[in-house]
């Protein structure tokens, strides 16, 4: 007899980090469930991994690409799984948002093409989905390239853009990264303006250290201007021992 979507929540919650058997998880989906039962019941298959790719391609060739199953693979780690992934990337002649947000953890992997591709679509779930894939490639970049894709989408002043944009710039160290994080401190937003700055602080050379100089005659607010006192102090100290 089948189980209610009440009683398979109520297993599956109860596992924890527990693996349950693939065989007892497979029985357990539907088409008919709703597809929040349906998609924790592939997060438990895909981090299940190698085991978990396997059966999660089985169900694929049963029931079809399901967005439950996409986000699933992401879970394995498997390379067949990006491959998998990459075979399907586009619907309707489109790329497939979800497709491209499962793929993040392979984003050292993706050709830059498609890269390029992502970041020609004007639509935010896209920028960001590419910025997390440029996340994992960006050490691979020269800061002419990198720059190249970041100056594609920074004249949109969205929060969560221009927070991964930051995560992204804060690892590097050149002049003009350093620059770039400078306009970002000067970002009406007060908590990106703080992010660039502990960003520039994090950086611990000279030319951050040139940047955050010149924040303390540039900003006014007295939040801003204590952290970047505070974040002088800190790499002034680290030059010093350098």
């Amino acid at each position: 007899m089948s189980k209610s979507e009440s009683e398979i929540l109520e297993v599956l919650n109860g596992l924890g980090s527990k693996k349950l058997d693939l065989d007892i998880l497979f029985s357990y989906y539907s088409l008919k469930l709703s597809f929040e039962i349906r998609k924790v019941i592939a997060e438990k298959i895909g981090m299940q991994e190698r085991k978990g790719y396997f059966l999660l391609e089985k169900m694929i060739k049963k029931f079809g690409l399901k967005v439950e199953f996409i986000e699933a693979l992401k879970l394995t780690n498997e390379k067949d799984a990006k491959d998998l992934l990459l075979k399907n990337l586009y619907q309707n002649n489109k790329l497939n948002i979800h497709i491209i947000n499962a793929l993040e953890p392979w984003g050292g992997e993706i050709e830059l093409t498609l890269i390029r591709e992502i970041f020609d679509i004007c639509e935010i779930d896209f920028w960001i989905a590419g910025l997390n894939i440029l996340h994992f490639k960006a050490h691979q970049l020269t800061d002419e390239i990198l720059l190249s894709f970041i100056d594609q989408i920074k004249i949109y002043d969205d929060f969560k853009i221009n927070y991964k944009i930051i995560s992204i710039l804060k690892r590097r160290e050149s002049e003009i990264v350093c620059k770039l994080l400078y306009e970002y401190s000067l970002n009406k937003e007060l908590e990106i303006a703080k992010y660039a700055i502990f960003s520039l602080g994090s950086i611990w050379n000279d030319n951050s250290f040139e940047q955050l100089s010149k924040l303390e005659n540039e900003i006014k607010d007295p939040s801003l201007l204590k952290c970047i006192k505070n974040q002088k102090l800190i790499s002034n100290q680290f030059l010093i021992n350098k």
